[in-house]
């Protein structure tokens, strides 16, 4: 009689299939600990499998061990999901085919700092008939309001001057209604955050023509998507504040 030996974790069923062709086969039950290690090595020897010939049914044994580990250790396979839905929102998936090459420190203690917060306040707030000034001086903004001028303590027609004269070294307009293109944060939220189908079509259907805006809010309302909406767009602010502050040569805190 020929044996075989294998020493690995297998499947609950395997025992019944090695009997049910005929064969003998000697099993033991793994204590906690053991079990754990085991399940580890499962977990490498299902990923070879894989990069071996990268078949869906090896994705599937790769999976269903790593939800036996999730289990094992005490958690539940929707905290699994759930910890993985979560990672993904926050940080997103791997769709995009990012390949991560340098970080830059954009630290340089030889550039002027800028308050991030208020060129988020900037952007929150363009309007049409606005524009932010940044004041590196005071750190603090200078708006300019169409037939009102530029508000802020010192007298309107200096301001005016100053930043005609001198706003390459001390002011710096900040980002307009024009440059932060809203329209273009709808598009991406839908694309990024929407699964394809059905909801991603109705989307993309509100956001044609006039009253793009408000067809999209309501729907974003009615579907329970609008703080996932305003999270987004918060974000997309924050990424084109940073860019205004690398673009125009100031360390941000």
């Amino acid at each position: 009689m020929s044996v075989k030996e294998y020493h690995k974790l297998v499947r609950d069923k395997i025992p019944e299939i090695i009997e049910a062709s005929g064969k003998v086969c000697k099993t033991e039950i793994l204590s906690d600990e053991d079990y754990l290690k085991m399940l580890d090595a499962k977990l490498d020897e299902e990923l070879a499998e894989y990069h071996q010939d990268q078949s869906l049914e090896e994705l599937a044994d790769l999976l269903e061990v790593l939800f036996t580990a999730a289990v094992a250790r005490g958690y539940t396979i929707t905290e699994l999901e759930r910890t993985r839905a979560k990672k993904a929102q926050e940080c997103g998936g791997f769709e995009k085919k990012i390949l991560l090459k340098e970080v830059a420190d954009p630290i340089d203690p030889n550039r002027p700092t800028v308050k991030l917060s208020l060129v988020i306040e900037a952007i929150e707030m363009a309007g049409d008939e606005s524009t932010a000034y940044y004041d590196v001086e005071k750190q603090e903004l200078i708006w300019y309001i169409e037939d009102f001028g530029y508000q802020q303590d010192e007298d309107d027609e200096v301001i005016e001057e100053m930043i005609e004269e001198g706003w390459r070294t001390r002011f710096f307009k900040l980002p307009d209604k024009f440059d932060i293109n809203e329209y273009r944060f709808m598009e991406n939220f839908i694309y990024d955050q929407i699964p394809a189908g059905g909801v991603r079509d109705q989307f993309e259907s509100a956001i044609r023509g006039r009253g793009a805006f408000r067809r999209f809010r309501n729907l974003a309302e009615r579907l329970g998507v609008i703080d996932e909406w305003y999270d987004y767009k918060e974000k997309e602010q924050k990424k084109l504040a940073i860019e205004w502050c690398e673009e125009n040569g100031f360390n941000y805190k």
